[in-house]
């Protein structure tokens, strides 16, 4: 079986959706931007960075037309995308979901994770964490953290998103981080609602490996 490739979308344009699929922007460009697995997530850090909505749509390239799926790359950035040039069968769709593997990377980002506006968008209202010491902290504690260096290992290692009800979904991953040059790994949980302003982190503990 082929492996799937990856369309990110709004929730709206999505919704507007029957038998075809296609984005606003296909009518100027006259193709549906995709991903493989590998490329899904730079691909949502540099286009959606903020978005807290995206619709992940998983698509079965055998379900598609050969010649309207082209891998190319038009931009020179040295590697080829996959796109679809033509409306996209919702039938090609095998699956859809939230994705927030951009927005939890981010937590582990510097630029980001210091970043107080950024975080007051990502953080639920309710927020509460166990840190993997072991420590309870608040919305407003974590947002108030001083800025310190480290470094994470990005892709984070073993990500995997569930649905566990309709506007509840479950994150679980290992982090692997350097901080004081020492090298931390932990699993790590993060629980995710969503919520008229889009997805928001409700909860998130951590557990120290060995």
């Amino acid at each position: 079986m082929t492996e799937p490739i990856y369309h990110l979308a709004s929730p709206d344009d999505w919704a507007r959706s029957s038998e075809r699929y296609f984005p606003p922007a296909f009518d100027e460009e006259g193709f549906i931007h995709c991903s493989t697995a590998r490329q899904l997530t730079k691909v949502a850090h540099e286009l959606f960075g903020d978005r807290n909505d995206l619709i992940l749509l998983t698509i079965d390239p055998d379900a598609l037309d050969d010649e309207t799926l082209v891998y190319e790359d038009l931009y020179g950035l040295g590697e080829e995308f996959p796109h679809i040039y033509d409306s996209l069968p919702t039938s090609a769709v095998r699956a859809t979901g939230p994705y927030l593997a951009h927005l939890e990377e981010g937590l582990w980002l510097p630029e980001k994770r210091f970043d107080r506006a950024w975080m007051d968008r990502i953080l639920h209202a309710e927020y509460s964490e166990v840190g993997a010491s072991g420590r309870v902290s608040t919305r407003e504690e974590i947002l108030d953290t001083r800025p310190a260096r480290f470094q994470a290992r990005l892709p984070l290692k073993g990500y995997r998103l569930e649905l566990i009800d309709e506007d509840v979904a479950l994150a679980r991953y290992v982090s692997c981080d350097v901080y004081q040059a020492i090298e931390r790994t932990a699993h790590r949980t993060s629980i995710w609602v969503n919520t008229n302003d889009g997805w928001r982190l409700r909860f998130h503990q951590g557990t120290p490996l060995g």
